[in-house]
Order: C-alpha cells, then sequence, then structure tokens
C-alpha cells in the first residue's frame, strides 16, 4: 500500500524520524494508526446532546407501564410497620 502524505504529515514523519532513527517510515506510521485506534477504541462513548423535553419524554416513555406492575400483597410496609419497633 502506497500513502501520499500532505507537507504536515511529511514534516512530523521527518521529526518522528529524527526522534527514532532506528525506526522506518512504515514503522512510525503503524505505531502512529495503532495509538489512535486504541484511544479511539478506549474512550468512553460520547453521551448523546439531550434536551431537557427530549429527556422528560423519555422519562415519560419509560413509566408509560409503570401502572402495569402488579403489586406484591405482602410485600409492601407502611410506614407503621417500618416505626413499629421504635414506638
Amino acid at each position: 500500500m502506497q500513502i501520499k502524505l500532505s507537507a504536515q504529515g511529511e514534516d512530523l514523519l521527518r521529526v518522528a524520524l529524527a526522534r527514532h532513527p532506528g525506526e522506518s517510515p512504515a514503522e512510525i506510521l503503524e505505531a502512529a494508526l495503532a495509538e489512535r485506534v486504541q484511544r479511539e477504541t478506549s474512550a468512553a462513548p460520547a453521551r448523546p446532546n439531550r434536551t431537557r423535553e427530549h429527556f422528560h419524554a423519555w422519562l415519560d416513555q419509560f413509566a408509560s407501564y409503570s401502572d402495569k406492575i402488579p403489586s406484591m400483597p405482602g410485600e409492601t410496609f407502611s410506614r407503621e410497620m417500618i416505626y413499629e419497633d421504635h414506638g
């Protein structure tokens, strides 16, 4: 594969070659690409920008079926049950 570099890319490659004289241009470019790919894959995914209205619509959608969740008899606690040992 052949790659054509811009003038700025050539300058950057020359600087890297001067700093690492034992490496070939291909090795330097490969290391730079590997570093970039690693950085991009390990970065946390960007959170989408949501407006307040979009967020509230999402909450409404999320809670839209909460009235269909059956209550579990004997599993609910009243205030009196919580504090009955503190009286």
